[in-house]
């Protein structure tokens, strides 16, 4: 059954200027896997694709209509979704929307900008390669996930690009790019009978199609400790991401746990930097994070030590992790974390910007509409007991995932206490093995 598309709107007439969001509710979770046929990277690839030309002018000339408005367009892939950004003055907005809407429903797919873009996006790879935070990221995802959807990377793999044409782009376009996964987003100087009148002026075309599922299929929980060494030459500071899965945004523990993560190291006071760093300078950084989306997010923490103290900081976050697991939390810890989360919600709604992206992932995940009004009152009504029930339900100290940016022979016998402590399963990835 068809859907009609959705729009959301946050006006704000004190500047001329307008912000007009196209939001795809499909993403690089959503890429073709499977032996012989891996499109890993399809989603970055299209999209950015129809960016670079489309309604018979070239990237050139597309770049050079929306200089000449003083507009800027921009397209953000991620594995849940894909935003096209435009952002223009108020009386250059129906031209620019012209432009955005050639974007989104007339894309050239150029052959010579597919080459280019990826020449471009092999470079970005390597590029990756050279930032240790980013590349810890990249293994953490591949081996939590492991074969699940949310473990593909969101720009490919070297041998993936390789794969992609400009035909599965043109496929990639006319399965997702429809009424049933588009999101009309808008800030700024428009009112709702202006932007409703604006997509119809400009996206009158836009195919009809369903609604696609708001939620990912269940990734399987790692069994046992898993420590993931990814060898890189001459490190001097290790990148360490320790996690494992957490409750949906939708799910009964998932804001109970967004307390306990926050008091535990969401804080500059918190109990992980208070240990790690302020007591002990094993880390400049040491934090704890919950994720949101529609799909399975993870629980993460997160500390950089300098090689020489890898082990001692891995030993002690994961202790503490143990700790936070089996002791729970003090009240007063629940109780400044419910604050915190309270009050410092304000600076995520604080310009119409953030309220429209904002409001965008809560209509992404599924949530209620009125999730961001009433969001400082359900965090602030989470009592002590039900953060020791999401902590006892959900976190599993014995499970975890252990991914090291290091060089891995200057770490072995460091990190032989942590695996025999923990029966960990240690495994060595070349950092350019992607």
């Amino acid at each position: 059954m068809s859907a009609a598309p959705v729009y959301l709107l946050e006006e704000n007439h004190d500047l001329p200027l307008c912000r007009l969001q196209v939001t795809v509710r499909v993403g690089a979770a959503e890429d073709p896997g499977g032996e012989g046929r891996d499109l890993a990277g399809l989603c970055n690839f299209a999209t950015e694709l129809m960016r670079r030309g489309a309604g018979g002018r070239t990237r050139t000339e597309l770049d050079a209509a929306l200089d000449h408005l003083g507009a800027s367009l921009t397209v953000s892939a991620g594995r849940e979704s894909v935003t096209f950004d435009l952002l223009a003055l108020r009386e250059k907005l129906e031209e620019a929307s012209a432009l955005l809407a050639d974007v989104i429903l007339r894309p050239d797919f150029s052959a010579e900008e597919a080459g280019k873009l990826r020449r471009e996006l092999r470079a970005h790879l390597d590029d990756l390669r050279d930032d240790d935070s980013a590349l810890c990221s990249r293994f953490f995802y591949r081996g939590i996930y492991g074969q699940h959807p949310l473990g593909r990377p969101i720009e490919g793999t070297a041998e993936s690009l390789e794969r992609l044409t400009v035909e599965d782009a043109r496929s990639w376009h006319r399965q997702n790019l429809h009424t049933g996964t588009v999101v009309f987003g808008a800030a700024g100087d428009l009112t709702e009978r202006e932007l409703l009148s604006l997509c119809e002026r400009h996206f009158r075309d836009l195919p009809t199609g369903p609604r696609p599922s708001p939620t990912l299929p269940e990734p399987t929980p790692l069994s046992g400790m898993h420590l993931h060494l990814v060898d890189k030459p001459e490190r001097t500071q290790s990148q360490i991401l320790i996690g494992q899965l957490a409750p949906r945004w939708n799910e009964p523990h998932w804001l109970p746990l967004r307390v306990a993560a926050t008091a535990f190291g969401g804080t500059f006071t918190a109990r992980l930097m208070d240990e790690v760093r302020t007591r002990r300078g094993l880390s400049y950084g040491a934090s704890a994070r919950t994720g949101a989306g529609r799909g399975r997010p993870l629980l993460v923490v997160h500390v950089f030590p300098s090689a020489e103290q890898t082990a001692e900081t891995l030993e002690l976050v994961l202790r503490l992790y143990r700790e936070w697991a089996e002791g729970g939390l003090r009240p007063e810890e629940v109780e400044f974390a419910r604050e915190y989360l309270a009050r410092s919600f304000a600076f995520r709604i604080e310009t119409p910007e953030a309220r429209l992206n904002l409001r965008t992932e809560v209509e992404l995940a599924g949530l209620q509409a009125d999730y961001i009004a009433r969001f400082p009152g359900w965090v602030r009504s989470i009592t002590p007991a039900q953060v020791d029930e999401a902590l006892r339900a959900q976190l599993r100290p014995r499970d975890l995932l252990v991914t090291l940016v290091c060089t891995a022979n200057a770490l072995r016998e460091q990190l032989q206490t942590v695996q025999a402590l923990h029966g960990a399963v240690v495994e060595t990835f070349s950092f350019d093995s992607f």
